[in-house]
């Protein structure tokens, strides 16, 4: 069971975002205002919202506390992230995975708050690769096969049902596609 633990961690949504956005910059390097763009949107998607760790150190094993502690980052870090993309005038890629990333943060807040329990990781992982297609084509489209190991390693942690994952993935699809068009680049 550490094997699959450990991949939650390897696959969680801020260390994905750092990667996928690193992959991003390599794509829209020479973009105006790529570099700002991949500097703001790494500090408020990926490192700013890893502090939900720290509740691990203090509280080892409280996985669902780590949880509530991550939404709570993100729904505060996410949206000063995608202000200060629209507001330095960052490259349109950057500012439309900001408001993916916000669009989703809302989504599975809202819906994990009041109703069913949306995957966060199989999100963390659809939108990226969603963008990562959009820019790059079927090269991008190979991030989807993270999707693998973390349904595996979420269904025999007992952590989410094959439903509860697709709802994450499928929903992130649909909004990263959205937030890429109301921006203007598909």
């Amino acid at each position: 069971m550490k094997k699959y633990r450990f991949l939650t961690f390897v696959f969680d949504v801020p260390v994905v975002a750092l990667f996928s956005l690193y992959m991003i910059y390599q794509f829209t390097k020479g973009e105006a205002n790529s570099l700002r763009g991949f500097i703001i949107s790494a500090i408020f998607i990926g490192i700013i919202p890893l502090l939900a760790w720290t509740h691990l150190l203090k509280h080892p094993g409280d996985y669902n506390g780590e949880r509530k502690i991550s939404f709570i980052i993100d729904t505060l870090s996410y949206p000063i992230g995608f202000i200060l993309l629209v507001a330095s005038k960052s490259d349109k890629i950057f500012i439309a995975l900001g408001l993916s990333y916000l669009l989703n943060v809302i989504f599975l807040f809202t819906v994990n708050k009041f109703t069913y329990k949306v995957s966060g990781h199989s999100s963390g992982i659809a939108g990226p690769a969603t963008a990562l297609t959009i820019i790059n084509g079927y090269k991008g489209a190979l991030a989807f096969l993270l999707l693998i190991p973390v349904y595996i390693s979420k269904i025999k942690l007992d952590d989410h049902t094959f439903m509860q994952l697709a709802v994450g993935g499928i929903t992130s699809i649909l909004i990263t596609c959205i937030s890429f068009a109301v921006v203007g680049v598909l």
